[in-house]
């Protein structure tokens, strides 16, 4: 069976122009027609915003929409969510434990989105995740996915903006259990998506997920160019 996956860190909606339209994301969405997707800086009926962007995400793209709060934020909510064609069978909100230390960061409680699809008779895990800034906060997140990675019996794919790049140490336990799709391809870099320098941004997976590509997609929609994997699972 083949599948495409799809993360998108979505900018709460602005575009490289900060303009602000959830249809931006939602566009992107409709042109690669993936099967599911997590999203990264959603908002839920903030101030700024006044809608449910998962909700909208799900109604332009043509998807059913789970939200994962992270925050509350300006009157409303923040956090990921995951957009899916295939039948959902579960979803819970993992809590990233909050972490503090000298270094100078902009903190913020994290979560994983864990959601469990279903299709042909085959189940598939889907963690999405924003991690934080601070390294505390990725020793936090890595602990936090490891411990959900030990549980689960299905197929894994792990996406989402990870903040660090692929040489930084902290994401070796991850790398250890996990395959990353980037390992496709040496050139993909997913920030900024104006003149995009680094990969912060990821797609990896456990067997028997075979990948089969890797590519970002060239757009300023959100300052990060989404990452899109096809994957055989037999």
């Amino acid at each position: 069976m083949k599948l495409t996956a799809m993360t998108y860190n979505i900018c709460s909606g602005r575009n490289m122009q900060r303009e602000r339209n959830i249809d931006f994301a939602a566009s992107v969405i409709r042109e690669v027609q993936p099967d599911f997707v997590t999203i990264n800086e959603v908002r839920v009926n903030t101030s700024d915003v006044q809608v449910n962007q998962a909700d909208e995400l799900g109604r332009l793209a043509g998807y059913y929409p789970v939200f994962g709060k992270s925050i509350d934020i300006l009157g409303g909510e923040y956090g990921n969510a995951f957009l899916t064609r295939w039948p959902l069978v579960e979803w819970k909100v993992v809590q990233i434990p909050d972490r503090r230390s000298e270094e100078k960061a902009s903190y913020e409680h994290r979560t994983v989105l864990r959601c469990v699809i279903e299709k042909n008779g085959k189940r598939l895990t889907v963690l999405g995740s924003h991690f934080g800034l601070a390294k505390v906060e990725h020793d936090s997140a890595v602990e936090t996915v490891m411990g959900i990675l030990e549980k689960e019996e299905n197929p894994v794919i792990l996406m989402g903006d990870f903040n660090m790049t692929p040489d930084n140490p902290k994401l070796q336990p991850v790398f250890a259990a996990m395959h990353d799709t980037a390992n496709y391809t040496d050139d993909i870099k997913t920030f900024s998506s104006e003149d995009p320098k680094i990969k912060i941004d990821y797609i990896l997976y456990t067997d028997p997920l075979k990948a089969d590509s890797l590519r970002t997609i060239d757009t300023q929609n959100s300052d990060h160019r989404p990452l899109v994997a096809e994957f055989t699972l037999d």
